[in-house]
């Protein structure tokens, strides 16, 4: 029995030993693979690393000859056009697109406050910020969206950029067809002398005319600018009519005059001397008056629409004419002492 056992153990022994040597066996061989995937993934990944530091290089130069390539030119006119804006109607308001009226209430007020200071015969630090307030809000109204119905809107700035657009274009065409605008309104001009009853019926001179008998390698081109033309004048038509509306050229002329040194001047000047003329201080009137148009002339200097603004204009007529009336009432003065005179030496 003892021998029995030991054949087994030694069977056991054996057993343990081979299957002991077949898991070494086994793991001395993952020990292998792993070693081959580590020097495999040592010779690889440099390779990869270069191919991609390669194609970064070569990515980075194609964009830099791109840069350094000739681009294709576009008329300067037509970039600063498009610049400035396409059309106000198409831009997309920020805000709500109000109607114009209300939307100038805020103006309107503001304004009101600084003549009713000035009414008081205040000339001062507070009527100066009143004016300045009131400069701020025409400038605040200029960037509203006014809405011009079918779901549109302007801006009331935009007049003016409207116009210089229409300008760069007009220059950029008449390059393009030179004497054409010029020879096709010399034309007109010779129909309508030599039947002046056909002038109602003879379109004017347009760029769109003008673009019709353009060439035929440049027609394409003059069509399109004047088509851009003849929107920018429409855009300039409207806005110009919404500022009609609310008196916008007025007011702003008037709040940039209140805001400044020389126009704040002239305005207290005026108003002392209605003032004192009503007290019949004539001599002291005439001074002031006279200030007040020397400091009006520099006003106008610094803001030059105020020189070609009717309404204001209007106003300095009522001031001339009271100047004028006290200039009379101060010859008529100076008459009476003289007749007084030769009736005593009589």
């Amino acid at each position: 029995m003892q021998s029995s056992i030991d054949s087994q153990g030694s069977q056991g022994s054996r057993g343990s030993r081979g299957s002991g040597g077949s898991r070494g066996s086994r793991g001395s061989g993952g020990s292998r693979g792993s070693s081959r995937r580590s020097v495999w993934l040592q010779s690889v990944l440099p390779v990869a690393g270069v191919w991609t530091l390669g194609g970064a290089i070569v990515a980075v130069g194609i964009v830099s000859a791109y840069t350094w390539l000739p681009k294709p030119s576009v008329p300067a006119a037509v970039t600063r056009s498009l610049e400035v804006l396409r059309s106000p109607f198409d831009a997309e308001a920020v805000n709500a697109p109000v109607a114009a009226v209300p939307a100038s209430r805020g103006m309107v007020a503001a304004i009101q406050r600084a003549q009713a200071l000035e009414a008081r015969g205040r000339f001062d630090d507070a009527t100066r910020a009143a004016w300045n307030k009131a400069a701020d809000e025409v400038q605040r109204l200029s960037w509203l969206p006014v809405a011009c119905g079918q779901g549109r809107h302007v801006r009331l700035f935009l007049k003016e950029a409207e116009e210089a657009r229409m300008a760069d274009i007009g220059a950029w065409l008449e390059q393009l067809v030179p004497g054409q605008f010029a020879a096709l309104e010399a034309q007109r001009i010779v129909a309508v002398e030599a039947d002046t009853l056909r002038e109602a019926t003879i379109p004017p001179v347009t760029w769109l005319t003008v673009a019709a008998n353009a060439p035929e390698d440049v027609r394409e081109l003059a069509a399109s600018l004047a088509t851009m033309h003849e929107e920018a004048a429409a855009n300039a038509r409207i806005i110009g009519a919404y500022r009609d509306l609310v008196g916008y050229d007025y007011w702003k002329a008037v709040c940039q005059a209140g805001a400044s040194e020389p126009g704040f001047r002239a305005r207290a000047a005026l108003w002392r001397a209605n003032y004192v003329a009503q007290q019949d201080q004539l001599e002291q009137a005439k001074a002031e008056y006279e200030d007040g148009f020397q400091a009006w002339q520099a006003a106008c200097g610094a803001v030059p629409a105020l020189g070609s603004n009717p309404h204001v204009a209007e106003e300095m007529r009522v001031h001339q004419a009271r100047y004028h009336a006290v200039l009379d009432a101060l010859d008529e003065a100076s008459l009476v002492p003289e007749a007084n005179a030769a009736t005593i030496d009589l």
